[in-house]
């Protein structure tokens, strides 16, 4: 890795780490500055999907979210971002996956969240913990 995709990837991480503390602390003007204009959001429930506007006007205080990346692709000026997020939820913690777009103009300006896909890592409904990437590895491995 050359030393600006190693800076890349290092902000990029600081980005979406804030991204968990602004979501809990319903940090508009945080999110003011890294939604690109086009922003969209799929919602964990696959069948929701918020705008720019829509996504800033839901922004409500919650529990601390924990964000564990996963990986981070960078391409010039692009660059997607894999996290696992965690918060608190009535029925016990709640795990998702974030798959994250982000662009800048070049490598001298901010990065810019284009698209940010959720999906949920637990099952709905079940409780299980399992995302199904676990549940191949433990079928790889021998396991149920």
């Amino acid at each position: 890795m050359n030393t600006m995709t190693c800076s890349a990837a290092v902000a990029l991480t600081n980005i979406n780490l804030e991204i968990g503390d602004a979501e809990a602390t319903a940090d508009r003007a945080f999110f003011e500055r890294l939604l690109a204009p086009a922003f969209s959001m799929g919602r964990p429930d696959g069948v929701r999907f918020d705008d720019r506007a829509t996504f800033l006007d839901s922004l409500a205080a919650g529990p601390p979210r924990y964000t564990r990346i996963e990986s981070t692709t960078v391409f010039d000026n692009r660059a997607v971002v894999v996290c696992a997020v965690s918060k608190a939820g009535a029925a016990g913690p709640l795990r998702f996956r974030n798959i994250r777009v982000f662009t800048r103009k070049s490598s001298d300006s901010g990065w810019q969240l284009v698209s940010w896909v959720n999906e949920p890592l637990t099952a709905l409904g079940t409780g299980d913990g399992l995302s199904v990437v676990d549940a191949d590895r433990a079928q790889l491995r021998g396991g149920a």
